[in-house]
C-alpha cells in the first residue's frame, strides 16, 4: 500500500509560504543569537574570576543556547521538510523555541546590568 506524493513545494499553500518564510528567519537569526551568548557567557566568566564572585548568569545563558540551538536544528528540519503540513509545524515549534530564548536572554540581560554593576 502506497501513499500518494505529496505535492511539491513550488505548489504551496499561502500559509506554508509563510511558514518557511518564518524558518528561513529562525534559521538565519537563532546561530547569531547562539554565538551572542557564547560570547557573553566568555565575558561573565572573565569578570567573575577578576571580581572573585560567582554567578548564575553564565548557567543560564548556557540553557538559553540550547534553546538557540534546539529552534536552528528545527527550523533545518522544516526547510529541508517536503509535506505541508510538517513545514508549517516544525516552523511554528521553532519560532517557539526561538522567542522564548529570546525573551530569556532579555530577561539574563537586565539581570547582568543591574546584578553585576560595580
Amino acid at each position: 500500500m502506497t501513499h500518494p506524493p505529496s505535492p511539491p513545494l513550488h505548489e504551496e499553500s499561502p500559509e506554508t509560504r509563510v511558514h518557511l518564510l518564518l524558518a528561513e528567519k529562525v534559521f538565519a537569526n537563532s546561530p547569531n543569537m547562539l554565538v551572542l551568548c557564547l560570547t557573553v557567557i566568555g565575558l561573565v566568566k572573565i569578570y567573575t574570576r577578576f571580581e572573585r564572585i560567582s554567578t548564575l548568569a553564565d548557567n543560564f545563558l548556557a540553557f538559553v543556547c540550547i534553546g538557540y540551538l534546539v529552534a536552528t536544528i528545527i527550523s533545518y528540519l522544516a526547510l529541508r521538510n517536503q509535506r505541508e503540513g510538517k513545514v508549517v509545524k516544525l516552523a511554528k515549534l521553532a519560532d517557539i523555541f526561538f522567542l522564548f530564548s529570546l525573551c530569556s536572554t532579555a530577561a539574563l540581560a537586565i539581570f547582568i546590568a543591574y546584578g553585576l554593576e560595580g
